[in-house]
């Protein structure tokens, strides 16, 4: 067998953990993996893991080796039995990292991150990063960046339709998958504010024909907004729901074929992502207002929020929307327009472009769609990361709130950063999770605080 030198200089330095890896000094541990990292292959990055730090994940050293192109070390910090501290430098943009070991017992702990930089160089970084994966043809699509009003980035990559060569533009529709429970959450977020419904109602007191007298008892809307329910897919977004996806042409029937399936759990006890949670919401929706869905949606969303470029497009009405690209495993890229269905639905799956969702959070934050102390409420942690259709979260202590969406060919990403005042959007034609590594780029080397604004 024949190795490159730098990966027989990787084989030769994980050779010292075969035997005992925990006996390695902190030191030993930081070099083995800088000479495993570097040379990129999976199976020597998967052993210096395996050996070294008994885990079997090696996603995050993949995505970030392709990130980073590999790292030098800079300087060791400190270095005690315990707690190793090291800076290393990125190959392929002027960054640092900064590389922790500690121990837990014997087995050593690894972990590395961006060290913060200006609002402009992780701006930079961002921009180099996305336009590396669009020449790897990994990635294409838009990402903007906005604070306190003024964008920051604007900038799109690649090809909305490969067959035809239409480029991606700033102003390409994207389909935008989950990121539409948003918007219905909304919604019921008026109708609570209005006083038309109540979130620890049942679903029974609104679907009051619904046949499943488990689910209209115990499951209530505020279940349903965190995904407390229990009621689990509605059937016609996976690979095998291809039957479903030819039959389904609206809300009703997406009801008609779950509606005799009880909860899974018993309701509120645990978490669980339900889709069909939501097209449940969108039902109650209908029965409050006396409109259907996407007409609500339209008139009190959309319309307000000045989402002019924003709707629900039968399947066979999204000429100008980007096309998806989807890859699965060991395949060649294709389209996904065969796994949408017939419309989106309350639980997603609607068109927008960049544009309308910078215009969505500025709507949120001026208070023109719910009241702000209900915004509050639907954006912090109602269970261990989601609120009232928008996920919430932080980083060290940097809170975000907004939402994703992925689905063959679609990746899509909203953060809105409060400390900061500032909007990061990602919408992309490609699987999931391309935005996520976009956004976890931006996130991790951005300051974590109240910058100003660069000239």
């Amino acid at each position: 067998m024949f190795c490159s030198p730098k990966i027989c200089m990787a084989i030769g330095c994980l050779g010292l953990a075969a035997t005992s890896a925990a006996a390695q000094t902190n030191k030993h541990v930081l070099h083995a993996w800088l000479a495993a990292y570097n040379t990129g292959d999976p199976s020597v990055i998967r052993t210096f893991h395996s050996q070294y730090l008994h885990s079997s994940d090696i996603a995050f050293a993949l995505d970030s080796r392709e990130e980073t192109g590999g790292f030098r070390l800079e300087k060791i910090e400190s270095d005690e039995p315990e707690h190793l501290s090291a800076l290393v430098h990125e190959r392929d943009f002027p960054a640092r990292w900064r590389v922790t070991i500690t121990r837990e017992g014997s087995l050593p702990k690894l972990a590395y991150l961006p060290v913060p930089m200006s609002q402009r160089r992780a701006i930079a970084a961002l921009d180099a990063f996305a336009t590396k994966l669009s020449a790897r043809d990994k990635f294409s699509g838009v990402v903007v960046i906005a604070q306190r009003g003024r964008t920051l980035l604007g900038k799109a990559w690649g090809l909305a339709d490969r067959s035809r060569r239409i480029p991606v533009t700033l102003d390409t529709p994207f389909l935008f998958a989950s990121q539409g429970k948003m918007f219905t959450a909304v919604a019921v977020l008026q109708l609570v504010a209005e006083g038309k419904l109540a979130l620890d109602d049942p679903v029974g007191r609104y679907l009051t024909d619904y046949p499943n007298r488990e689910v209209a008892q115990k499951v209530t809307i505020r279940h349903l907004l965190t995904h407390q329910g229990g009621t689990g897919e509605m059937g016609i977004l996976e690979p095998q729901d291809t039957h479903n996806r030819e039959t389904v042409r609206s809300i009703a029937d997406i009801i008609k074929l779950n509606d005799g399936r009880g909860p899974a759990f018993e309701p509120g006890s645990k978490w669980e992502y339900s889709n069909y949670g939501y097209v449940l919401l969108g039902a109650v929706i209908e029965k409050v207002s006396g409109q259907s869905f996407y007409d609500y949606i339209k008139a009190d969303v959309f319309q307000p929020a000045g989402m002019t470029n924003t709707d629900y497009p039968l399947r066979e009405g999204m000429s100008g929307t980007a096309v998806g690209y989807t890859k699965p495993d060991g395949e060649a890229l294709r389209e996904s327009t065969d796994q949408l269905p017939w419309r989106g639905t309350p639980a997603g799956g609607g068109v927008s472009t960049a544009g309308d969702m910078m215009r969505f959070i500025a709507a949120l934050n001026a208070g023109k769609l719910i009241p702000l102390n209900l915004l509050g409420e639907a954006t912090k942690k109602q269970t261990s990361w989601y609120g009232y259709g928008f996920i919430s979260s932080d980083f060290k202590g940097f809170p975000y709130w907004g939402h994703g969406g992925g689905a063959p060919g679609n990746s899509l990403v909203l953060d809105y950063y409060p400390v900061t005042d500032t909007t990061f959007i990602c919408m992309s034609n490609r699987d999931p999770p391309i935005c996520d590594r976009l956004a976890f780029n931006y996130l991790f080397r951005s300051a974590r605080t109240d910058l100003e604004v660069p000239p």
